[in-house]
């Protein structure tokens, strides 16, 4: 099975830069997004770039991933966002799901969940 973590460490990059356009790649182009700060269902990766307007960061705790068929994997996991003001740090633990298919010899996300972590 081709590399998850490498994956995720490419989808951390782009978010952390900033770069709407690398991460928005990173999405199938009928991809589906439920984000962390939004009720809204993005649909495509097109919507989903304009989901990836923040200024936080994020960083990967931890994960476990499953095969569901020969290119399709389930990732689910915790993360944390953070973000930073001139005094203080304001981090967000949440939760992640991603269903990524390896097409064409690069992953691909075609579902994304994620959702504040409960106290």
């Amino acid at each position: 099975m081709p590399d998850v973590r490498a994956f995720l460490v490419l989808w951390a990059q782009a978010f952390n830069a900033h770069d709407v356009d690398k991460l928005a790649a990173l999405y199938a182009r009928d991809a589906l997004l439920y984000g962390t700060s939004s009720s809204k269902l993005y649909s495509g990766a097109e919507e989903i770039r304009t989901y990836f307007r923040r200024t936080h960061t994020v960083e990967f705790e931890a994960w476990r991933s499953a095969r569901l068929a020969a290119n399709l994997v389930l990732v689910v996991g915790n993360y944390v966002f953070s973000q930073s003001s001139t005094d203080h740090i304001a981090a967000t633990p949440a939760r992640f799901t991603f269903v990524l298919s390896h097409k064409d010899d690069a992953w691909q996300i075609l579902h994304h969940h994620s959702s504040a972590a409960p106290d």
